[in-house]
């Protein structure tokens, strides 16, 4: 089976072989070691000031955003939630349901959001915390983060920068600190691991944040887990699965990585455009991990997925207002040209224009190809 999906992705080989690792004590010795090196090597990817400014807990992305807002807010606190799709408007949902009195700035779908109009919201009002989506799943927009972020760091009495990076991180580099309190991500996308960890970071500023009491917090009550405790137990087999999955990513590197994955998605834009298909979002701002396309009319696109699961296909079905007139094609975490390629022979298939979307897709690999050499 083919996957492009924006997640799960699929898992390599040394990864599945790491979670095979037998059972241990998981405050015992042998599991220590794992722990250490997972945490370290996350220090590293998020360019924390030590291993005790991350938090790893058993739990899918969505979880992990609840866990960031019960420790760094209480209830009361008025927070902004810049919304470009289904996942930022989500991140407003766990806000409201934790009791934060939150402002919502809706952005059209397919748009990124501009950090003059946040900032100018910032301007007006006093937030306790500015909660964005980094990497819009649902509708493959890559927002200005790292501007905003740039901006907001200006100001000392600045709000707190709160990033959901599940489907950025580790695809798209992104670090705390320089603007940036907390970033969530989550094992089943970049890291190339199944769904069940949360990724936490913090910079110096966010963790000094973090809440020593808070109303209705119990399980994600991050203060063991930054200071190297384990207070229930954790996903162990995921945990070995990560530490393979991180020593990979480390060896490919973060330019190369997002040079992968701007190649893949550059492939699939032109795939797209020359196939007969629309590409959703403006390419200034697409993203290089999920790519929405919209279908002609004469394509349903819930049997257009059933009819490419048959054959060994698995694609997104798109999200919200799109739903019924879009795909998405993921191309995140362990997918290399000949994986998109072998995908975007069976949706070819099915387009108004196959040969020309072969064609254009075989033009942009080669000239990278090219350019490489």
């Amino acid at each position: 089976m083919h996957i492009l999906l924006p997640g799960p992705t699929p898992v390599p080989q040394p990864v599945e072989r790491a979670m095979l690792t037998a059972m241990s004590d998981h405050r015992g010795s042998l599991f220590e070691r794992v722990r250490q090196s997972v945490l370290n090597q996350l220090q590293t990817l998020f360019k924390t000031p030590g291993p005790e400014y991350v938090a790893v807990i058993p739990s899918s992305g969505t979880g992990g955003l609840e866990a960031v807002v019960q420790n760094l807010f209480n209830p009361g606190d008025r927070v902004l939630v810049v919304e470009t799709g289904l996942f930022g408007r989500r991140f407003g949902e766990v806000a409201e349901a934790q009791g934060l009195s939150v402002d919502h700035m809706e952005v059209s779908w397919g748009a990124a959001f501009s950090p003059d109009e946040v900032l100018s919201r910032v301007e007006s009002t006093s937030y306790r915390g500015i909660l964005v989506t980094h990497n819009e799943t649902s509708t493959g927009v890559l927002n200005p983060v790292v501007e905003l972020a740039r901006q907001l760091e200006k100001d000392d009495n600045r709000p707190l920068f709160v990033v959901d990076s599940i489907s950025g991180v580790p695809s798209i580099p992104l670090q705390v600190g320089n603007g940036i309190d907390a970033i969530i991500a989550a094992s089943q996308k970049g890291f190339m691991c199944p769904p069940g960890l949360a990724l936490l970071a913090f910079s110096p500023r966010g963790r000094e944040s973090i809440l020593e009491t808070r109303t209705g917090r119990s399980y994600f009550d991050l203060q063991p887990y930054l200071r190297g405790q384990f207070p229930y137990t954790p996903a162990t087999s995921l945990w070995y699965g990560l530490d393979a999955a991180l020593r990979m990513l480390d060896e490919e590197g973060a330019q190369e990585r997002l040079n992968r994955h701007v190649l893949l998605r550059n492939v699939v834009r032109a795939f797209a455009a020359a196939g007969g298909l629309v590409c959703l979002v403006n390419e200034a701002v697409a993203s290089p991990t999920v790519t929405a396309l919209g279908l002609p009319p004469s394509l349903n696109p819930h049997q257009l997925r059933q009819r490419l699961e048959q054959r060994g296909l698995q694609i997104g079905g798109a999200l919200g207002p799109w739903r019924d007139t879009a795909i998405r094609i993921g191309h995140v975490g362990a997918v290399d040209l000949g994986d998109l390629w072998a995908g975007l022979g069976l949706l070819a298939s099915e387009l108004p224009n196959p040969h020309a979307a072969l064609a254009a897709a075989l033009d942009v690999a080669a000239t990278h190809t090219a350019k490489g050499a």
